[in-house]
């Protein structure tokens, strides 16, 4: 997961996405991440990226190169929200498998979760997942949501443990993938 401003380069990475590409965050920070998509997909990342400012929203999939010269497709969402009254997208890798036909890297077999998570989730879960996936803290979601912190983390507890999410942008991940938010 990581989170690009309107200039389209990554201003934050997690640990996850930059060993899933062999860089280091000090190197992922400032730089493109559509650098990394093969040059005959090029222009699709292009068009995509066009699509994600116009509707703040984007389901894609493109074929990527790993630093080690290796070939990826990776499917991703992206939602572009206003972060300190600016424009960021929060861009979530859903899956990641080798070329052509390798194995899963990340997003591999049936995950096993209930089909609609809207009807799983509670209004307030689905609330409180929104404003994680827009990069709002546990301080920032008990404010605007008028909860206590402990509240926000029981929500955010019970909506992790429904979608057997492991991690809080794991839980996005899943969200974004199931076209949850929007």
């Amino acid at each position: 997961m990581c989170l690009v401003d309107c200039d389209r380069l990554v201003v934050a990475s997690t640990e996850a996405a930059c060993e899933l590409f062999g860089a280091s965050r000090k190197h992922a920070v400032g730089t493109d991440p559509g650098r990394h998509i093969l040059d005959e997909d090029a222009a699709l990342g292009d068009k995509l990226w066009a699509q994600l400012l116009s509707t703040n929203q984007l389901y894609a999939e493109t074929r990527v190169a790993h630093a080690d010269g290796r070939q990826l497709r990776v499917s991703y969402a992206g939602h572009g929200t206003t972060i300190d009254g600016r424009w960021h997208a929060l861009m979530v890798m859903l899956s990641v498998r080798l070329e052509p036909d390798g194995e899963e890297l990340i997003g591999a077999g049936d995950s096993g979760l209930p089909q609609d998570l809207e009807s799983t989730l509670t209004p307030r879960e689905r609330e409180v997942i929104r404003l994680v996936a827009q990069g709002a803290n546990t301080g920032q979601i008990a404010a605007e949501l008028y909860l206590s912190s402990a509240t926000v983390r029981t929500h955010v507890r019970n909506a992790m443990v429904k979608t057997q999410a492991r991690t809080r942008a794991h839980l996005v991940a899943i969200v974004l993938g199931d076209g949850f938010i929007g």
